[in-house]
């Protein structure tokens, strides 16, 4: 479903990532965990090409892009299998609740107004959120505008997520209410990759965590494992000063 091979990144003289090499399953949920500053997000924004590599290949689905040999239509077909759900919603101010959701099926995937607006009413609905459909961003709080920003991203019928620190932004009584959104569609086997803070979220949800520190995958595998057995001494440093249960 995904592969990344040889993945790089560099500000600079900053190398960001070193090598990066991962396969993700159809379905499956990866959560990927690690210190500030371990280059998480950028992975995670680089798989999409909102951040151009510096080498190697990604491929989704049937869709390859090598970073010494690309076109902007290698891209655009790259990211219209996924979709991203930002820390800071990036929600457009100036238009509603439903108007967001729309905005995507109109612009991008060329749906007609009426059956956008069935698909935006229908997924704001799973999300719980249908009853503000006609409200404003500067109206809503945090967690209801990252629900709305995950409406947003789900209506697209993506074939991948992507979560960069979705909670990260929130007060922590609203963080409850946007895991539980993730962790249904969890549920419905969407293929997801989560950069998160939120640890027993990960080993609850996630089929498998990876731990990155300096721009490496310094260990993976089945959340137990790396949460509660892991093998690498950074792993076991970074969680014994996290406070987590």
């Amino acid at each position: 479903m995904i592969r990344v091979q040889g993945l790089g990144k560099n500000y600079g003289d900053l190398e960001v990532l070193k090598q990066i090499d991962l396969e993700v399953s159809q379905g499956e949920v990866v959560a990927i965990i690690g210190p500030s500053g371990s280059g998480k997000s950028t992975f995670l924004r680089c798989l999409n090409y909102l951040e151009i590599p510096t080498k190697g290949k990604i491929t989704m689905d049937d869709i390859t892009v090598d970073v010494t040999k690309y076109s902007n239509e290698d891209i655009k077909k790259l990211r219209s299998k996924s979709a991203m759900v930002f820390q800071n919603f990036n929600l457009f101010n100036n238009k509603t609740v439903l108007e967001n959701i729309m905005e995507g099926l109109t612009i991008v995937k060329k749906i007609d107004k009426v059956k956008s607006k069935s698909i935006a009413e229908e997924i704001l609905t799973k999300v719980n959120m249908h009853q503000k459909q006609d409200v404003y961003p500067k109206n809503l709080s945090g967690g209801q505008k990252q629900r709305v920003s995950i409406a947003r991203a789900v209506a697209l019928n993506p074939q991948v997520i992507l979560f960069d620190e979705p909670t990260s932004a929130l007060d922590p009584e609203m963080v409850g209410e946007v895991l539980s959104v993730i962790q249904d569609l969890a549920k419905e086997h969407i293929t997801m990759l989560i950069v998160t803070h939120e640890l027993s979220f990960a080993r609850d949800v996630a089929d498998r965590v990876i731990f990155m520190d300096q721009g490496i995958i310094v260990e993976q595998g089945n959340p137990q494992k790396v949460l509660l057995n892991p093998q690498e001494e950074r792993t076991k440093a970074f969680l014994a000063n996290v406070a987590w249960h």
